[in-house]
């Protein structure tokens, strides 16, 4: 019972002690007023009052279960199969092989020849993919392994901190980097954060007036590290949010639900308990069916002197073992008979659907439909299948436009403005043109098709047509339209180099 159904309670019995009638119609005035409710989610009633609620805001409701729920998901992904495809299927169609970038520079934008342009523009993506292989400050990762673990983080821990940093490296091109933080080392320094101090303090982020995150406090060490953790990095570092110029100092990328909200909450919290159901019915039929395996055959005996005689005298940990083996002939002594054990097939009629319904509750709750939470195509059409992706698609669609506003945009104007600084772009006055000349075109991993030949002659008819064009077409392959062209163009040149000239009768 809530705090106030237990005052209401109490004060009904003071009331009945004096005035039994008085709590009697108070009673009926409470029953009638839950009786007529506008709303009948709002009733409280006794089909209700299990009901938990919490009116608390977006950090008082999440920060408290936050650890937990980065665990049970991290536990998951680690032990469940299910979980595991999940959170795979999701990256791979996100992410996949890389979100790649094409210089959108154009010849009005920077008032240029357009064939200038096109140097500056084959600058931008020679300066870009010099450093893609470069990205990772610990040198492990490429830029694109990096959007993969950045997606996948945000998926199991709700958020992903990626740290911009300059550092001079060998080998190297650029001193630009990314360092990848693991959110549990975003923490304010001591057991608690104060959020009524000289600034408001939220699970290691500091807030200004408007709600804007001011600085964020990151662990040098991780805090779970354990033996492995050196005693000169249990420190904490304090990043400003923004540089003096406004460019972010830092990208908290997160799950983002509730307006105010501080910290990401794991993608896979609204499934932990339909993922731990379904787990469990799993083990109890698997165990059910392994006991009923092992029932083999039961000795019966008349007598219990020779019972306690002729025991096994072969022991295993305190247990007798007693053997059969195929075709096996053996003499009963008298008064011994055998029985086999017959436990009968259990059902499990409804195994597979309770399997199906809950891993669509799974699907659901992420914004998966079940043929990709299962992999399972084989009871689908291609009606059926093209529906299923074509929805799926508008969460990863969402998703990869994330990524590329918090991640690889801000990421592509530092590399570019340092290949400028280093003189590899041809361009003059770079600051009064630094928005045109840090544009990109991101072309996220092509998806394939459902039916190849109906999914061209469809893209051939929208160019047809005037509503769609190449470089759109492309793009949803994940390929880049000049590439495309001069391809074409150079395979062109080929066949005529390799045709003989017509001879003259």
């Amino acid at each position: 019972m809530s705090l106030r159904d237990r005052f209401t309670t109490a004060l009904d019995g003071v009331i009945g002690v004096f005035s039994p009638k008085a709590a009697l119609e108070r009673q009926a005035a409470r029953e009638a007023t839950e009786q007529f409710t506008a709303y009948r989610g709002a009733r409280h009633n006794r089909i209700t009052n299990h009901w938990d609620i919490s009116s608390g805001s977006a950090d008082y409701d999440l920060l408290p279960d936050l650890p937990t729920l980065r665990e049970r998901s991290r536990e998951l992904c680690r032990n469940d199969s299910t979980a595991s495809s999940i959170v795979l299927s999701f990256v791979d169609n996100v992410v996949g092989t890389g979100i790649r970038a094409q210089s959108s520079v154009t010849a009005e934008s920077l008032g240029v020849s357009e064939e200038q342009a096109v140097q500056i523009r084959r600058a931008i993506e020679r300066a870009w993919n010099r450093w893609v292989p470069h990205a990772d400050i610990a040198r492990r990762f490429n830029f694109y392994d990096l959007q993969s673990m950045v997606m996948r983080s945000i998926l199991v821990n709700g958020e992903s901190i990626v740290i911009p940093v300059m550092q001079e490296r060998v080998s190297s091109p650029y001193a630009t980097a990314l360092e990848l933080v693991e959110p549990d080392r975003l923490e304010y320094p001591g057991e608690y954060d104060n959020p009524n101090g000289r600034t408001n303090r939220r699970s290691g982020v500091e807030l200004g007036r408007n709600g804007n995150p001011v600085a964020y406090w990151i662990r040098v060490s991780h805090p779970g590290d354990g033996i492995y953790e050196r005693q000169s990095d249990r420190r904490h570092r304090r990043i400003r949010a923004l540089d003096p110029e406004g460019f972010p100092q830092i990208y908290h990328l997160m799950n983002n639900t509730r307006p105010g909200q501080t910290r990401g909450e794991p993608m896979l919290s609204p499934a932990l308990q339909a993922f731990k159901d379904l787990a469990s019915f799993k083990e109890a039929v698997l165990v059910r069916e392994r006991v009923s395996a092992c029932f083999s055959m039961f000795i019966q005996k008349d007598d219990p002197y020779t019972t306690a005689v002729n025991r096994a005298d072969e022991q295993n940990n305190a247990q007798r073992i007693q053997e059969i083996e195929p075709g096996m002939v053996s003499y009963l002594a008298p008064g011994e008979s055998v029985t086999f054990g017959n436990p009968g097939s259990q059902s499990t009629a409804g195994y597979d659907a309770f399997v199906t319904q809950n891993l669509r509750d799974i699907g659901a709750a992420i914004g998966l439909p079940l043929e990709l939470v299962s992999r399972d195509f084989s009871q689908t059409n291609y009606s059926s299948a093209r529906a299923a992706i074509l929805e799926a698609r508008r969460v990863f669609n969402r998703w990869q436009r994330y990524v590329i506003n918090h991640l690889c945009q801000p990421t592509f104007e530092k590399v570019i403005e340092e290949a400028y600084l280093r003189g590899e772009i041809p361009i003059q006055d770079f600051d009064s043109v630094r928005h045109e000349i840090t544009q990109a075109h991101w072309v996220p991993p092509a998806y394939g098709w459902v039916d190849p030949l109906k999914e061209v002659q469809a893209s051939a008819l929208a160019i047809e047509t005037g509503i769609s064009s190449l470089a759109v077409e492309a793009s949803a392959q994940g390929r880049d339209w000049e590439e495309i062209n001069q391809q074409r163009i150079r395979e062109v040149q080929a066949m005529q180099d390799m045709t003989p000239p017509e001879t003259e009768d």
